[in-house]
Formats: C-alpha cells, sequence, structure tokens
C-alpha cells in the first residue's frame, strides 16, 4: 500500500501544535524549514534555538549575521508561513549566542 505525499506545512504545522511542553523541541521541530529557507551552509551562522508565544529565537555567530538576517527577515517570515503555515511564528529574534 502506497503512502500519499503530505506538505511539509502540515507535518510541522501538526508537530508544533502537539507539542504542549519543551519550547526547545519547538524550535528543534522548526529547523528542517529554516534551512530550506536561508540554506544549508548559512546553518553554520545562525541557528533557531526556541519559540516563544510566536516568537522564533535565533542565535547567530556575530552582530553581522544579526544585521544580514534583520535585512532579511520579512522574506523569511513570509516563507516561513508558507511552509508552516500562518499563526504559528509572528516574529524572529535574532541574538548573539551558542550554536
Amino acid at each position: 500500500m502506497k503512502k500519499e505525499a503530505v506538505a511539509i506545512r502540515d507535518v510541522v504545522g501538526d508537530i508544533i501544535k502537539k507539542l504542549k511542553t519543551g519550547r526547545g523541541l519547538q524550535a528543534e521541530a522548526l529547523s528542517a524549514c529554516w534551512a530550506t529557507i536561508i540554506g544549508e551552509e548559512n546553518l553554520r551562522h545562525a541557528k533557531p534555538v526556541d519559540l516563544r508565544e510566536g516568537i522564533l529565537i535565533v542565535h547567530v555567530d556575530s552582530s553581522s549575521w544579526i544585521h544580514k538576517l534583520s535585512m532579511e527577515k520579512p522574506r523569511i517570515l513570509i516563507k516561513m508561513k508558507e511552509k508552516i503555515g500562518e499563526g504559528i511564528i509572528k516574529d524572529i529574534k535574532l541574538r548573539i549566542g551558542e550554536l
């Protein structure tokens, strides 16, 4: 019996909705979407670490990456909403932190 293809938006959305605790786990579930949006190579510089009340917390390795991603934030938010649906991520907060 062959399984039907499922959109990543549906899978990630379901995972996030089912996670009631463990905010760090929510950020892990978003990592796959994040990687496709910013690109695998850029993951060395920016990594989602948490999701709090609709705000995705992203650690970056330098102030130049805060600047770069701040300029791209509107595009990133649009892409995230396309991939995982509306209402899950309202904003992105960038911080220098451990990757």
